[in-house]
């Protein structure tokens, strides 16, 4: 009887290190959720935009038009430099649900927290008139809002996601703004995206017969780096202007594609003595995921010193399905009898769904041609379902409040100060389907994504502009 249950739990240790490595393979791809607002980055974008909702597709004419509506370049006038960097932060407390074991003990979970400091998020750009003026040429480099993440290296949380610090999206854009008459802008603007992602998390290596699901010894501890530096896109927009002060605009941003067919795995095994004689051999795998179409639509009221918008963004988040990773000849080792064993390709799902965001903002003149106000307030959905939403994708449906003003020095001097609270609904999941990442034995892990999630998060920015 032992020669017996000593084969069958060998025969059960070979089958689980046969796919060991498929657990790392996995975990690279729950961080697939790094895209664009309504779940991935924080809206809204740019100072002087921030201060008004984001309803900045009709009336903002700096280099926020870059990823707004490349039309409104074509009212900037004269030569224009922009700097502004919009510092974030985003809070997360989550509580994990309590695990109830099959003798009715119950496992309770310490709430964990994001201890990651304030994100600085940079933008710059130059926009410079060509000819008579009524073509303007506009280039920037800009990233979207997005936060980082730092969460204890043993809490319960460590299955879905650790760290993130030092990963970044940057886009660099050259665009076209044409007026084309009197009531006609037109513009176009041709994108590179570049990302560089890190990503600290814990798979689990449980085998099933020894332990428990959650035994730190069984852990896998794994370090994930991407990077894809050319990812073309493109955004196009238009506005129509009218002479009851009544302004009309919109533009479509394309979906883009970040995939790296090398990126880098680095991984600890268990330390669970059974595990003494496992490697895992190759350190690539090829994985990607896209970011949405979205249309921008916006109306705008003009007046002699203020001004008012309402804007409404479509997402196309539900293409985001499921995402494939596949290893480069990544493969286990050290087994005894078995010998080598090649990993295939995973596929993860994710459901994400499409997204509406409606905002609402406008600005004053206190003193004409020196000091505005503004202020803003802004609603969106969000696209990651309750069934996995995970500290790794925290996001809910949401509202923001803004505030911002700009005071110009000279006629080509100002400067731009926002200010944006974001508020998210409190949510209770309890139908998570995010589980510790282990196919080697899937019937034994657990689910961890079930618990209460409180977010918020704060945008203060302030930017530079000067004009010749």
């Amino acid at each position: 009887m032992n020669n017996m249950k000593t084969t069958r739990n060998n025969s059960l240790f070979t089958a689980h290190l046969r796919h060991l490595g498929v657990a790392i393979a996995l975990a690279i791809m729950s961080y697939s959720s790094v895209a664009s607002a309504a779940g991935f980055f924080i809206p809204p974008h740019g100072v002087r935009a921030m201060g008004r909702g984001g309803a900045a597709v009709v009336g903002v004419n700096d280099l926020n038009a870059l990823w707004y509506n490349p039309a409104l370049i074509a009212g900037i006038d004269g030569g224009l430099f922009m700097l502004d960097v919009n510092v974030v932060n985003q809070n997360v407390r989550f509580h994990r649900q309590s695990r109830t074991y099959d003798n009715g003990q119950v496992l309770k979970f310490d709430p964990v927290s994001n201890a990651a400091p304030p994100m600085p998020i940079p933008q710059m750009g130059v926009a410079i008139p060509l000819g008579n003026g009524d073509f303007v040429l506009a280039a920037g480099l800009f990233g979207p809002n997005g936060a980082a993440s730092v969460y204890p290296e043993k809490g319960p949380q460590r299955y879905t996601l650790i760290d993130t610090m030092g990963s970044f999206v940057v886009t660099s854009e050259l665009a076209l703004g044409w007026k084309v008459s009197d009531w006609l802008w037109l513009g176009a603007g041709f994108q590179n995206l570049m990302m560089n992602y890190k990503m600290l998390a814990s798979p689990s290596g449980y085998p099933g017969f020894v332990g428990d699901a959650e035994d730190p010894e069984t852990d896998i501890l794994l370090e994930v780096m991407m990077e894809s530096y050319f990812n073309p896109s493109a955004n196009f927009g238009f506005k129509i202007l009218t002479s009851v002060g009544l302004e009309l605009g919109g533009s479509v941003q394309l979906p883009v594609r970040l995939e790296d067919k090398a990126g880098k795995v680095r991984h600890r095994m268990p330390t669970h003595p059974m595990f003494a004689n496992a490697k895992m051999e190759g350190e690539t795998v090829s994985a990607g995921f896209n970011l949405p179409l979205t249309l921008r639509g916006g109306l705008r009221y003009v007046a002699t010193n203020w001004d008012v918008e309402l804007d409404v963004v479509w997402e196309q988040w539900s293409t985001m399905e499921k995402i494939v990773m596949s290893p480069n000849n990544m493969k286990v080792t050290g087994v005894p009898g078995v010998g080598e064993m090649a990993l295939g390709d995973f596929v993860v799902p994710r459901n994400y769904e499409d997204t509406l965001s409606v905002r609402l903002g406008g600005e004053i003149a206190v003193l004409p041609e020196q000091l505005s106000v503004r202020a803003g307030a802004m609603w969106e959905q969000s696209a990651v379902p309750s069934s996995t939403l995970s500290v790794m994708q925290a996001d809910a449906e949401k509202m923001a409040l803004s505030m911002g003003l700009s005071y110009e020095f000279t006629p080509s001097f100002g400067v731009d100060l926002g200010y944006t609270h974001v508020f998210y609904r409190d949510t209770m999941v309890t139908d998570s389907v995010m589980k510790q990442l282990n196919p080697a034995n899937e019937s034994g892990t657990v689910v961890v994504g079930n618990g209460s999630y409180e977010i918020s998060a704060d945008h203060f920015g302030v930017g530079l502009r000067a004009g010749w």
